[in-house]
C-alpha cells in the first residue's frame, strides 16, 4: 500500500503499511521545512503505521514525493 494522506483531518494524517516508507517520507518533509509532527506510531485502526502533521504544508510537496516515490 502506498503512502496515504488524509487532508480532511486536523491534524493531517499520513498512513502506510511499511514503516521505512514513512521514515523516508518524514525525513524528506523535514528537509523541506516541516517541524511540527508526531512520531511514527502503529495504526491501531487499520494496521500499518501513521504519523500526524501539526502545521500547514504545501500539497505539491507531498504529492510530488508520492508520485515520484521520493
Amino acid at each position: 500500500m502506498p503512502i496515504q494522506v488524509d487532508w480532511g483531518t486536523v491534524p493531517i494524517s499520513i498512513k502506510c503499511t511499511v514503516k521505512d516508507d514513512l521514515i523516508n517520507f518524514l525525513s524528506y518533509l523535514n528537509k523541506k521545512g516541516l517541524k511540527k509532527h508526531s512520531i511514527i506510531m502503529p495504526n491501531r485502526e487499520s494496521g500499518g503505521f501513521t504519523f500526524l502533521i501539526y502545521e500547514n504544508i504545501r500539497k505539491d510537496i507531498v504529492e510530488n514525493y508520492i508520485k515520484e516515490g521520493e
